[in-house]
């Protein structure tokens, strides 16, 4: 992958060169094995967890047609039972490795590129519903330590596991952001991008230690969701630790994308940014403080070229949303959870406001409504409290909070902090090795 980026992003000949030449290796090795060792490799437990091999082959297929053996290695590395299952709708998840099949997934979508048929497509939007929302903890991540548990037991897995009290291994997401940008190219499903957000504004923001370090990376290996742990920083010598320095250095990584055809540019982020946009001879400016403010500013110079629709994401949680270009409201028919698509002829410093009130909303799990995580706008809030007991009966803190989140919910001094029946709760990407509490028991 890395040889491949090489070449695409700076020109190297040699690396595509040498690239090729270990897509050879790697043919001339798995083509003389039958299928039944080839499943039996990919099945196995940690050792069949090869990463973006398939992705990676398919890729280096694409730049180099004329060598039809690479696409057929990348088919070597398709793990057939899952993907029978995943395409036929059948989830068949429970006790796998997490992070040793979401990257198959972004392969086959690959192997669909490559016009290797619409199964790999269709498991990898399977795969991606059977994770989001049925195994998703309230920060985005998902698994009990490595592990992908049963379908819809989110409160019951908090506990679950007494001798592993880990969540959401940080691989696992970083990957599942990779899976759902893809997946958003190929069916513009605002709901990847709400995930999207959901996880890179609060597990993998805080996956960060707030602090300077000249020894290690500072990033997490798991991101725990039972109440009373902690983030344990640090990680030097894992896949973690490696995407975990990556995860940091990508954040403009999905803002905008524009549509293949030109006539759509898409701000799936609201985040201060600027984009270049070459082929409309546009630069789009993106000023705000979102998520501690819930408006944005987007800004748009340049000669521009003919009519594009600006779609600008409605949050799921977003009750109100109005926009404004050159301080005209515009007439919004969209709703939250979806894209509102403003179509003009763009002319040299067009400025549009974006105004999106932030709101105290909760989300309850799957299979207990009591068990809820509460936010501000995108922000996952957490208690800051140790540990009070070390089952679902006794280790979640009761609040007393009706209806009227806003009554509910007191605002603290510092930005998105807040107290509740007595609780201080701040927001989760506040990055420490203190305890917390994601979910609590709303009485």
């Amino acid at each position: 992958a890395g040889l491949l980026d090489a070449h695409r992003l700076a020109g190297n000949a040699t690396a595509l060169d040498i690239a090729a030449g270990m897509g050879e290796w790697i043919h001339s090795r798995l083509s003389a094995l039958p299928r039944e060792s080839l499943d039996r490799m990919w099945s196995i437990y940690i050792a069949g967890e090869y990463g973006g091999m398939n992705e990676s082959l398919a890729s280096l297929a694409g730049l180099r047609p004329d060598r039809p053996e690479f696409l057929e290695t990348a088919k070597l590395f398709d793990n057939t039972a899952l993907l029978a299952d995943t395409a036929a709708g059948v989830d068949s998840l429970d006790g796998k490795h997490a992070n040793q099949h979401v990257p198959q997934f972004t392969g086959y979508l690959r192997m669909y590129e490559r016009g290797e048929g619409e199964d790999y497509r269709t498991a990898a939007e399977n795969f991606w519903d059977m994770v989001v929302p049925h195994r998703a903890y309230s920060h985005g991540g998902t698994g009990v330590g490595e592990i992908f548990r049963a379908r819809d037991v989110i409160a019951g897995s908090l506990y679950q596991y007494p001798n592993d009290p880990n969540h959401a291994e940080t691989c696992t997401v970083y990957n599942m952001l990779k899976l759902s940008r893809n997946l958003f190219f190929h069916t513009e499903d605002a709901k990847y991008m709400e995930y999207y957000e959901r996880a890179l504004y609060n597990q993998i923001l805080a996956s960060r230690r707030d602090a300077d370090s000249t020894t290690g990376p500072e990033v997490t290996y798991f991101v725990p969701v039972r109440p009373g742990r902690w983030r344990q920083y640090g990680n030097t010598g894992t896949c973690c630790g490696g995407t975990g320095m990556e995860n940091h250095t990508k954040y403009q990584d999905s803002v905008y994308f524009a549509a293949a055809d030109g006539t759509t540019l898409y701000v799936n982020l609201y985040t201060a940014s600027e984009l270049d946009w070459p082929d409309r001879r546009l630069t789009v400016r993106q000023s705000t403080d979102y998520p501690y403010d819930g408006a944005s500013r987007l800004t748009l110079n340049g000669r521009g070229r003919g009519r594009f629709a600006l779609a600008l994401r409605v949050p799921a949680w977003a009750s109100e949303f109005t926009v404004a270009v050159n301080g005209e409201d515009q007439e919004i028919d969209a709703e939250p959870g979806t894209y509102a698509a403003i179509s003009r002829r763009w002319r040299d410093g067009d400025v549009v406001d974006v105004s999106m009130p932030l709101r105290l909303h909760t989300e309850a799990a799957v299979d207990d409504p009591t068990v809820q995580s509460v936010y501000y706008g995108p922000t996952l809030l957490a208690i800051q409290h140790e540990a009070v007991g070390d089952d679902l009966e006794t280790g979640l803190i009761d609040l007393a909070v009706g209806e009227d989140l806003e009554a509910a919910f007191e605002p603290g001094e510092e930005p998105l902090h807040f107290t509740a029946d007595g609780r201080t709760f701040a927001p989760f990407h506040i990055a420490n090795g203190e305890p917390y509490h994601l979910y609590w028991r709303r009485r």
